[in-house]
Order: structure tokens, then sequence, then C-alpha cells
């Protein structure tokens, strides 16, 4: 006779492809909270602008480095990889190993090239957010927009959405090329992207909700480079 209930332990493991959506499905949802509430984007803004400069995180010495160096880094690194990848593409003697690597050197350097890079920017270049130190409430001239809503706040480098937070949250992406490690990327990936969002907030150069967006676009745009590259080496002349 076979029992009523299926034991805790005996359920099937969730699959990887299971898991990214229901990521993508949290952080979307997190993301509404400060569209359906703009308040809260400046409320946390006040938190961090008008806070003691002596405990503000503004005033270490690694949200220099965080605001600083992060761009610069994943942008050499994205370009590196792209090289490597292309050259081993080309690389008409190659060891049968190489096409193994081929993918995840793609994946991760054309994700982070469209995903921190281009989508960032494009979607910045349409909102024109003004930043929170830009707007009248922090001592600026401009006005402020809740997340979502297109303006004229900004003519260059806009709030909307945080490329610097993208690069720490893509870590959460590795999860397509590792499944087994995919909670040590997606651990790894949100602790980054909230240490970098908190450096970008503290100094006034984003939103909450330039922060939370940054996952959910982030992960859409890795599924998307994901897809693509697999069905491209599923049908390479190479498989045939």
């Amino acid at each position: 006779m076979k029992p009523m209930f299926i034991s805790l332990s005996k359920r099937p493991p969730l699959s990887n492809r299971a898991v990214f959506v229901g990521l993508w499905l949290g952080s979307l949802g997190l993301a509404l909270l400060p569209v359906l509430w703009p308040q809260l984007d400046l409320a946390v803004a006040a938190y961090f602008l008008e806070m003691d400069p002596a405990r503000s995180p503004a005033s270490t010495v690694w949200v220099d480095w965080v605001n600083e160096y992060t761009p610069d880094v994943f942008r050499v690194l994205a370009v590196s990889l792209v090289v490597v990848w292309l050259i081993m593409t080309l690389w008409r003697r190659a060891p049968p190993w190489t096409k193994r690597w081929c993918i995840s050197l793609a994946f991760v350097g054309f994700s982070l090239l469209l995903g921190p890079g281009l989508v960032t920017w494009a979607v910045k270049e349409h909102q024109l957010r003004a930043r929170p130190f830009d707007v009248v409430e922090f001592g600026g001239q401009r006005q402020f927009t809740p997340a979502l809503k297109p303006s004229q706040q900004c003519e260059d480098n806009c709030a909307f959405f945080s490329g610097h937070v993208a690069c720490g949250f893509f870590w959460c992406s590795l999860m397509l090329l590792a499944p087994r490690r995919r909670w040590y990327w997606i651990g790894g990936g949100i602790a980054s992207g909230v240490l970098i969002g908190v450096a970008r907030m503290s100094v006034g150069a984003h939103w909450l909700s330039d922060v939370l967006w940054a996952l959910p676009i982030t992960l859409a745009t890795s599924w998307l480079v994901w897809n693509v590259l697999t069905n491209l080496y599923k049908h390479s002349p190479d498989d045939a």
C-alpha cells in the first residue's frame, strides 16, 4: 500500500530552471515595491544622505573603491573573455576540450557586455531619471520621478538602473553554468549586489529602485544569452 503522504526528504530536487525562474520572479516582485510606493526611494535616500557623516558608509575607503573601479574591472573582464572566446572559436586545430570552454567564455563575456553594459545604457537613456543628489529634496535642482516613469530630469549617465549593482548581481547568473553550485553563486551574487548597492546609495548616486531593478533585468539578459548560446552550440557543425 502506497503512503498517503510523501516524505519531504524524498521530494525530487528543484531543477536549475525552476530555481532561476523563482529567483527572477522573487527579484521582480521586490523591485516592484518602490514602484508601487515611491516614498520608499525617498525614505532610503534620506537615510543615507541625512546620516551623520561619521557613521555614513560614504566616508569609508571600500565605498570609494567600489564606486571608482567596479565598471572598469568588469569591462576589462568582459572584453578579455570575448577575445579569448573568439581566438578559441577561430582556432581550426583547437583540441576538443576547447569547445567545452567556449560556451562558458562566451556566456560570461557577452552577458556582462549586454546586461551591465548595453542594456543598462539603453535603459538609462530612455528613463533619464535624476540621481538622488540632483533632486530638490536633497539640495539639487531636478525633480524626483518614480521608477519606470520616463522623465527629462537628466542629460547623461542617469540613475535608472544601476550598472555598478548589475555587475554585482551578475554572479547569480553563473548558476546556469554550474547548477551544482547554484546556491553559492546566488548567495555570492546577492551579497555582492547588496554591498555595491549600499556603496552607491550612500553617496546619493542611486535610488533603492535603481538597485532592486538591477537584479531582474540582469537575470533576464543572462537568460537570453544563455539560451542563444546553448542553441547555437547544440546545432553547431561539430555536433553533427
